[in-house]
């Protein structure tokens, strides 16, 4: 007879399905990540794309492709999470054909129907084809966690999977949703300028996805969401409801965390901010760029400078640095960055006319890094440049950074900004968990739940447009770096908040593989 205890003990199979770029769901794979650690198979399935997180980001040897940039202690990480978690993990990428997107009716007509048909396809054989391969997992599946949105087709095939496997084993695999978002909601809206044969196609489309998710959502056997408010929701709205529906809230990995003077130093020195940028070169003291020492030299760069003293290198912050605000955006319509541009150019107004009125009060320079890829940075790109022409004190900058840099980058930030808007107005951005657990505060644009997690005044600020954000930076930042005592404060309030490790131990293991052991 099985001994109760080997039977909980027992290790499981789960399949992890992005229908999107694994590299840009941070939150899948830090399930993934969760349940290698507790010992479990896991295959994730997604979308070619970006790098995962270091700790299941392959080493090179592994590939025989060359690496991108990384440093040795991500390097490093890679290699001991390769030896840890590597063998029960296996990794399949999808590659959907896109069809060209029109913006007439009929190209929009044309454009859903092979689009669906392309996410069928690869989505039906990734999942009957490729994961019944058991070279790397030889284990049966016992839960696919699934993540939504989007929906479709992704909720119904991986369902209807589950009914297939449990048709010929003795018990069926767990269907796990975690609920990101309502999939209905990113559908395109009509506006007030929409045409009136466009408005009832969009809306016609939204009523139908709406109640394909409606139908759905009941069939799975457990649900995690990201909100209180979304838990309420689904239950008034999709019948779900119980003890099989669990919050997740968000929360950051350890490698999210304030970054040392050496790190900043080293990350500074590398991405060269001010390299091509005159105005910034500006910013430096000239006289003290160059520090040497014997046959030793060490350059200064814009929030750090290195000295040599007695073949002792001692590296400090910069008395007179720029303040440092950090924008994650994905470059979509529901991040309006057009308010942060508005929200700066007051900034720069208020800073000028202080300066003039005020001559002895210190303000310092700013600059915006703004991180992220997505469809409208084409458009804002020229605006940028226009900006840095016009305004003197603040500059912005894009980046795209390695995944172990992103949280070096923002370990270094005095502020960041979120200008997240929820489509359903019952998600979080996870963006401002990343710059908390950077003791990094927040400004973040407001809309319904967000005081789920940014509570004003208290580990932020919550704006409502670029006028209300200009004078909470202007506010926040006068002074800075000596006088800081509002920031500062949000930096306490920030301190010791929960990590995802012990958050997806205590909200998440049971619901997704607690029933088995």
């Amino acid at each position: 007879m099985t001994n109760p205890r080997e039977k909980k003990e027992k290790k499981k199979h789960v399949v992890v399905v992005v229908l999107g770029d694994i590299g840009r769901s941070p939150r899948m794979q830090y399930h993934t990540l969760s349940l290698l650690e507790h010992g479990h198979f896991v295959t994730l399935i997604g979308y070619v794309g970006e790098r995962l997180i270091p700790a299941l980001e392959k080493p090179p040897s592994d590939d025989g492709a060359p690496s991108h940039t990384e440093n040795e202690h991500s390097s490093a990480f890679s290699e001991a999470a390769e030896k840890k978690y590597h063998k029960n993990l296996r990794v399949l990428r999808m590659k959907p054909h896109m069809p060209p997107k029109r913006n007439n009716i009929m190209g929009r007509l044309l454009y859903y129907p092979l689009r669906l048909t392309s996410l069928l396809y690869c989505l039906f054989y990734t999942l009957w084809k490729e994961l019944q391969d058991k070279t790397i997992i030889s284990s049966p599946v016992d839960v696919v966690l699934v993540q939504n949105p989007p929906s479709v087709p992704t909720l119904l095939l991986v369902y209807l999977y589950c009914v297939w496997e449990g048709s010929w084993r003795r018990k069926r695999p767990r269907f796990v949703i975690d609920w990101h978002n309502l999939g209905y909601t990113m559908f395109e809206s009509p506006t007030q300028q929409s045409s009136f044969l466009r408005t009832i196609i969009l809306n016609s489309i939204q009523i139908v996805a709406k109640s394909y998710e409606r139908i759905l959502a009941p069939m799975a056997d457990a649900h995690l969401t990201v909100t209180h408010a979304m838990e309420v929701w689904l239950g008034e709205h999709f019948n779900v409801h119980g003890t099989n529906v669990r919050v997740l809230y968000d929360k950051p990995p350890l490698l999210f965390r304030p970054t040392t003077i050496d790190e900043e130093h080293e990350l500074f020195q590398r991405l060269d901010l001010e390299g091509e940028n005159e105005q910034m070169r500006g910013w430096l003291d000239h006289h003290n760029d160059d520090d040497v020492h014997g046959d030793q030299s060490s350059k200064e760069t814009l929030f750090t400078q290195c000295t040599i003293r007695k073949n002792e290198r001692i590296i400090q912050r910069r008395q007179n640095r720029p303040a440092l605000l950090i924008s994650s955006t994905s470059w979509t319509p529901d991040e309006d960055f057009s308010v942060l541009l508005d929200a700066l150019e007051r900034l720069h107004t208020l800073i000028m006319n202080e300066s003039k009125s005020t001559p002895t009060t210190s303000f310092p320079n700013i600059l915006v890094v703004v991180t992220g890829k997505g469809p409208q940075k084409e458009y804002f790109l020229p605006l940028l440049h226009k900006f840095n022409e016009e305004h003197q004190r603040i500059k912005i900058i894009t980046l795209w950074l390695e995944a172990s840099d992103y949280p070096k980058l923002l370990g270094c930030a005095t502020l960041g900004v979120c200008l997240h808007t929820s489509t359903s107005g019952l998600d979080l951005p996870m963006k401002v968990l990343d710059m908390f657990g950077c003791q990094v505060p927040v400004c973040a644009i407001g809309f319904d739940c967000l005081d789920e997690l940014v509570k004003d005044g208290v580990n932020g600020r919550v704006f409502c447009d670029g006028v209300e954000l200009s004078r909470q930076l202007f506010n926040l930042l006068k002074g800075y770096p000596s006088e800081v005592v509002e920031l500062e404060r949000y930096r306490q309030n920030i301190r010791g908040m929960t990590r995802w490790r012990e958050n997806w131990d205590e909200c998440a293991r049971h619901l997704i593989v607690g029933d088995w052991e």
